[in-house]
């Protein structure tokens, strides 16, 4: 596997073994970054690559190799990063298919409802979708944002986050020092939740093929969001795919081979079309 990285907007290419037949453009999720794809979340990014996918990978502001105060990316932001590196893969002339996890599969789905050509498909597993409230609600955040932007957002609490039940992959994370391991802040809370409500108005918009997959037991992000985000979307190919008893990290929770069959599958079969 060849990787050439980083160029200097954190943006990461790992080609594909032989002549590349599409790519995927890869967003992470909050507190980690695109290399841990490689080594963690069921090593994706090398079973893409060899079932001949160029895989494209950008660091969220503050995250890896990106610049910015760890663990605070403006997510609006972080969408029209996600656009423009979308345009750059477009000029190879391969079709191109997105995933997405957590906060990276709201940044992946803000995206295509922003610019959705030239999208062939896209997976979000355990996407950070949220019930958006009133506008005037989002104003005052958006507000706070940008007076306190550095102040915990005061989420609510589920106990303790449980990403996994592969307690070797949950040690591995606790020794790595690329991971934030701090509270989300204003700044990013509230341009999450701006970019949340862009997507439901939008939405009617839709037109590419979506697989969503989500944990019946992740108290991290929201499945019962996801499986409405699926039902809203006008398109018919589209599918929730929820996993009993799952985690957040679900490609390395105890369903993770599963998880990554069912991923790379459906993105392989949308490279063929």
């Amino acid at each position: 596997m060849t990787l050439r990285t980083p160029v200097p907007d954190g943006v990461h290419v790992w080609e594909a073994a032989g002549p590349p037949r599409a790519l995927v453009q890869l967003q992470h999720g909050y507190t980690e970054y695109s290399e841990r794809f490689v080594t963690a979340h069921g090593g994706l990014i090398p079973h893409l690559v060899e079932l001949g996918f160029e895989v494209w990978a950008q660091d969220m502001e503050g995250h890896g190799d990106s610049p910015g105060r760890p663990g605070s990316p403006d997510v609006r932001r972080a969408v029209v990063d996600h656009v423009l590196t979308r345009r750059r893969m477009r000029e190879r002339g391969l079709p191109v298919l997105l995933f997405g996890h957590s906060l990276g599969g709201l940044v992946t789905a803000g995206s295509v409802t922003v610019e959705p050509e030239g999208v062939a498909g896209a997976v979000l597993t355990a996407p950070a979708l949220v019930p958006v409230p009133p506008r005037p609600v989002v104003g005052a955040l958006n507000l706070l944002g940008l007076l306190l932007p550095a102040v915990p957002a005061p989420l609510p609490q589920d106990g303790p986050a449980r990403f996994s039940r592969d307690a070797e992959h949950l040690a591995a994370a606790e020794l790595d020092p690329r991971l934030f391991r701090g509270r989300m802040p204003m700044r990013t809370a509230a341009s999450a939740l701006e970019v949340n409500a862009g997507i439901r108005r939008r939405i009617a918009h839709w037109r590419t093929p979506c697989l969503v997959v989500h944990g019946t037991d992740d108290n991290v992000t929201d499945a019962e969001q996801s499986r409405r985000f699926v039902d809203a979307l006008p398109v018919e190919d589209k599918e929730f795919h929820p996993v009993a008893d799952g985690y957040h990290e679900l490609l390395h929770d105890t369903a993770g081979a599963r998880v990554l069959e069912l991923v790379t599958g459906w993105l392989d079969r949308r490279a063929r079309r």
